[in-house]
């Protein structure tokens, strides 16, 4: 009589592909670990793009201010209102509805008649309370606000008096100078809102 001899297969359990929960629970820890360590990167990097956002900015306000007092001999400012060199101007309608070419800056008496746009940015997005950020909220008759990313004005200070220098901002004490060799001064309160603290601070000298 012929035997069929059967090879034993190991009696082994279930085999599957799905995690057992000790693994499931290292799988969790480590990507809870690299996400720990991604985040501040990444939060790095948002801050450094809108500190980079607010300086471009700034400059191109200053080049638009250059621009109208080129082709205007004067700067974008009411004499009306007596300024005085020390006064910081924001970015709100009194400076940008000039800069813009609004319609109202346009009309006789206005500070624009050739209604030139020497200010052209991205249209500014909401911030919650009225305010806007990283950009010019801007309106259908051209007046407009241009907002930092933090959702403050910029602040401008402007050689009134034209002698080629202005006062330095009493919060800037990173040299003993009491003015500066430029005709106008530019700068953000950066992320924190506050001048003071002044290491966050965007400054165009």
């Amino acid at each position: 009589m012929r035997h069929t001899m059967k090879i034993a297969r190991p009696n082994s359990r279930k085999s599957s592909t799905g995690f057992t929960l000790i693994e499931l629970i290292v799988v969790i820890s480590i990507i809870l670990i690299l996400g720990g360590l991604m985040f501040p990167a990444a939060n790095g990097a948002l801050r450094k793009a809108e500190k980079s956002h607010a300086e471009n900015e700034a400059h191109n306000l200053k080049n638009a201010i250059s621009a109208y007092f080129t082709e205007y001999r004067k700067y974008p400012v009411d004499p009306k209102d007596s300024p005085s060199e020390t006064d910081e101007m924001l970015t709100d309608n009194k400076l940008m509805d000039v800069l813009l070419g609004s319609d109202p800056e346009a009309e006789p008496g206005g500070l624009n008649p050739r209604r030139i746009a020497f200010y052209t940015g991205k249209q500014a997005k909401k911030a919650g309370g009225g305010k806007f950020r990283k950009g010019v909220s801007l309106e259908a008759d051209g007046t407009g606000e241009l907002w930092d990313p933090w959702g403050e004005y910029f602040s401008v200070r402007l050689d009134l008096d034209y002698n080629s220098r202005v006062e330095k901002p009493q919060w800037d004490t990173t040299t003993d100078a009491t003015v500066l060799p430029q005709s106008i001064l530019i700068w953000s309160k950066g992320r924190d809102k506050e001048e003071e603290t002044w290491k966050d601070n965007v400054k165009t000298w």
